[in-house]
């Protein structure tokens, strides 16, 4: 997974806690999140590099230059401050699949994982993966049938866990996925990492 540079904000009303504590798992109701807010212009936006920041207003790109890799960026404002909710991305991958990854607040529940669910297809379970001082990361590879779905679908959910306990679903928009799916399948492949060299050989 391509190294993803986001600013999000915690939201200290779902949290319940600083960011960085967590709290034991209570039983408590799914709740779905405050409507977030949208940036003007396409709900899905083109990105090039280098790798997309997390900005309430990331700039479209209308053609990637050559040999510069792009991504299918998505963010989530919340509040009157329009703070960072969590950040959608999808790239393309050096074989011309797909990859998604989420970016989300401080505060999420590590070991309740993180849900994915188009409209009211069955739920794709997800491991929070990685963290750091923006928030916590996951991510999965796109496959044939979630990429239809995302095409057709209304709306991404994606579910996480607060640190109180609370399950919390944020609706994503899937408006304008398909036209940026085309303008990112048009933009040039990642190159693909090189293969660690070996380790010289030990003398006898």
């Amino acid at each position: 997974m391509h190294q993803i540079v986001v600013m999000l904000a915690a939201s200290a009303s779902w949290t319940g806690m600083p960011a960085g504590q967590a709290a034991p798992a209570q039983t408590a109701p799914v709740s779905a999140a405050p409507a977030p807010a949208q940036p003007a212009g396409p709900a899905w936006q083109l990105v090039c590099a280098p790798a997309p920041a997390a900005s309430p207003t990331p700039s479209p790109a209308p053609a990637p230059a050559a040999n510069q890799p792009c991504s299918l960026v998505q963010n989530l404002l919340a509040g009157e401050q329009k703070q960072r909710l969590l950040t959608v991305i999808v790239q393309r991958t050096p074989q011309a699949g797909h990859n998604m990854t989420v970016a989300l607040p401080h505060g999420v529940l590590f070991p309740a994982g993180v849900s994915l669910q188009v409209d009211e297809a069955p739920e794709k379970p997800l491991a929070v993966q990685t963290s750091d001082q923006n928030g916590a990361y996951t991510g999965t590879a796109v496959d044939a049938a979630l990429l239809t779905a995302l095409r057709g679908g209304k709306t991404l959910k994606i579910g996480f866990t607060a640190g109180n306990g609370q399950r919390i679903i944020v609706p994503v928009t899937l408006r304008d996925f398909p036209a940026g799916l085309v303008a990112l399948d048009k933009s040039p492949l990642p190159v693909a990492p090189k293969p660690a060299a070996p380790a010289p050989a030990k003398p006898k």
